[in-house]
């Protein structure tokens, strides 16, 4: 009686089958985090905060650009009102001093009389149309414009001005610009908070999904790591899928926010709010804007790794 053990003879068909199957095309595959509700989980929440995000993104730079604008123009330029005597010709011959004598001041580029239509229209909205200003003691303006606002003294000027003219006085917009500039900073700071807000809100829901998708699949990983993967070699795997999906959500997100920008400023263009300028972005806000889809994911890059490295660690 022979001891020989005999062999198993395998399956023909198994190992023709075997031989036939191909391996992954893309080894970083291995943790299948891309299925189901999860996927689309991820993908909602990248989408929506890019959304969100971009949205007061532009709010920060357009108020931002406009008070550029307004604090260039008005400190640029100031008015002198001369007021009117009872005697015409010694209004006109005070007036007519007062331009020459701001034509001739240093720094001083340009000097402008508004024209009675100017002043109608300056009045319309608070005395209506039917009104003759030709009746009213209303006070001649000038708009000056200056070349170095920045080292302009309105002290000295208005006392060399009440030599000239007793009638003639400066009307200084820098405490009103302080007010405005406060103003603006602290819709800056609200805005500046949301983007805080919004971004935290991201990256707390994918800690949440991330921790989510490694105990779905804490079966794959245990044999990844019986066949020998690192813990890094699953946290590069799980970062490479997810930051696909998430430049691929966060150009959705920002395709979907630039029609509501766009919108939002042409509303805003029909505004006419005294020196306020239309809101209009440069070509650098545009750029910081389409840049926001690649930064989202970086940020989910990041975070990801940091949570899965950690969740691996406690799973062992």
């Amino acid at each position: 009686m022979s001891n020989k053990i005999t062999r198993p003879v395998p399956d023909k068909a198994k190992v023709k089958a075997l031989k036939k199957q191909k391996p992954p095309a893309d080894r970083g595959m291995e943790l299948p985090i891309d299925e189901g509700y999860s996927k689309t989980f991820l993908r909602v929440i990248v989408a929506v905060s890019v959304f969100l995000f971009a949205i007061t993104l532009a709010g920060v730079l357009g108020i931002n650009t406009m008070f550029e604008n307004s604090k260039r123009q008005v400190v640029s330029n100031f008015t002198i009102q001369v007021l009117p005597q009872p005697n015409y010709e010694d209004s006109r011959k005070d007036l007519l001093n007062v331009v020459e004598f701001m034509e001739k001041y240093p720094d001083v580029e340009q000097v402008t009389v508004l024209s009675d239509k100017e002043l109608r229209g300056l009045l319309e909205p608070w005395l209506g149309n039917n009104v003759d200003i030709e009746l009213l003691p209303i006070p001649k303006l000038l708009d000056v414009k200056i070349r170095q606002a920045k080292n302009f003294d309105y002290k000295e000027l208005a006392v060399r001005l009440s030599e000239v003219s007793a009638q003639a006085s400066i009307n200084d917009h820098n405490l009103w610009l302080s007010r405005l500039l406060k103003f603006i900073n602290s819709l800056k700071m609200l805005a500046v908070t949301v983007l805080i807000l919004v971004a935290g809100a991201c990256v707390a829901a994918f800690v949440y999904a991330a921790k989510t998708g490694l105990n779905v699949h804490r079966e794959v990983i245990a044999i990844l790591h019986t066949m020998g993967a690192t813990d890094e070699y699953i946290a590069v795997n799980y970062v490479k899928q997810i930051t696909q999906m998430s430049v691929a959500a966060g150009i959705a997100g920002t395709l979907t926010a630039i029609p509501a920008i766009m919108i939002v400023g042409s509303m805003a263009k029909g505004i006419e709010a005294g020196i306020f300028n239309a809101v209009t972005f440069g070509l650098g806000d545009w750029m910081i804007i389409l840049l926001l889809p690649f930064v989202s994911a970086a940020l989910v890059a990041v975070t990801a790794y940091i949570t899965v490295v950690r969740t691996l660690k406690k799973m062992v």
